[in-house]
Order: structure tokens, then C-alpha cells, then sequence
């Protein structure tokens, strides 16, 4: 993967960093990017839209992923299951994806559990929310999503699969990111 660790080694916190993939790799960018983060000391937040937390979990653990420090804001898992799975640990659980206020919500509270410590924030993924939000909604949240963690000073990852996005989306995506790496 292009440069992760240099990006977190720098000195500025509060980068966002749009990572682009191919839609065959998506899962796999996710799973190296949470791999390399944890490895540079840092704590994970994961927006998921994309899979459940208990999968994600299951896989990072497989991976040989140390999840002590891996946390998740889980849009999907409520809002397929109807309810709360039993592993609940490091999670919160959003109704449903297009809840953006409760997603909001999720990311303050869990940035603010422990200021001092170094996070990092993936959200899994742009195209997936655009399933459940029209684009101008979704490019206001990660408008301000991405001040939001500036704010905090703390790292952003957005992941998105290139080819599936509107040439204006990718414009403003990449007008709210630092820089672009495509992996």
C-alpha cells in the first residue's frame, strides 16, 4: 500500500486521505489499511456501511489483526438484522446507513473517549452510502465529517471504488481530502 505509514509518521494530524480501489479489492483495502493503522500505534474508528462489524471483526482477527484497539460504527448490521447481535463489544450500532445524525453522533462520542490517543477514522465505504443517501446529502457529511476530524486532529480515511463514482462526487471528495492514494 502507496505510503500509509508516511502519512501517519508526518507530523500534521487531521489529514484525510480519499483511498481508491477497484471494486474487486475494496475489502481488501479496508482489511491492509485497519492492518497498517494498528500497526503504527494508532486507535481505529471504522464507519461501516459496507459490512457488519461482527464480520469485520472475524476477518481482522483471521488476518492476525490485534482489534483491542479497532472500533466500529456499525450502519448496517441494525438495520439488516432488525436488532443487536450479541457481539457488541467496541461497537456502536446506527438504525440504519442513511442515519448520518446518528453516525455523527457515534464518531463524536467515540473521538472523545480518548482525546489524547492518536485515531484514525475509515469510512467503509463512499459508494455503498450512496445506496441509502442522494449525493448532495452524502457530500454534506463528508463535509463534515472531514472538518469535524481536522478539528479533532485526527487521521481520515474515505474508501471508494473509483470507477463508481460521479466525476463531480470524486471532484468534491477529493477537494475535502489532503491527497489521494489509489490502491
Amino acid at each position: 500500500m502507496k505510503d500509509i505509514e508516511e502519512v501517519l509518521a508526518s507530523s500534521e494530524s487531521g489529514r484525510i486521505v480519499l483511498t481508491t480501489s477497484s471494486a474487486e479489492k475494496i475489502g481488501d483495502v479496508n482489511c491492509e489499511l485497519v492492518r497498517k493503522i494498528s500497526l503504527c500505534g494508532y486507535r481505529t474508528i471504522v464507519i461501516t456501511v459496507n459490512n457488519p462489524a461482527p464480520l469485520l471483526k472475524d476477518l481482522y482477527k483471521s488476518e492476525g489483526i490485534d482489534i483491542s484497539k479497532v472500533f466500529f460504527v456499525d450502519a448496517i448490521t441494525k438495520y439488516a438484522l432488525g436488532s443487536l447481535p450479541g457481539d457488541i463489544d467496541n461497537s456502536i450500532f446506527v438504525s440504519n446507513p442513511g442515519n448520518l445524525t446518528d453516525i455523527g453522533i457515534g464518531i463524536t462520542e467515540m473521538l472523545k473517549e480518548n482525546p489524547g490517543e492518536k485515531t484514525c477514522v475509515i469510512l467503509d465505504s463512499v459508494n455503498t452510502m450512496l445506496i441509502y443517501l442522494p449525493t448532495p446529502t452524502l457530500t454534506k457529511f463528508i463535509h463534515f465529517l472531514s472538518s469535524k476530524l481536522r478539528l479533532m486532529r485526527s487521521f481520515g480515511f474515505y474508501i471508494a471504488v473509483k470507477e463508481g463514482l460521479d466525476p463531480m462526487l470524486l471532484m468534491q471528495l477529493k477537494t475535502f481530502s489532503d491527497e489521494t492514494v489509489e490502491i
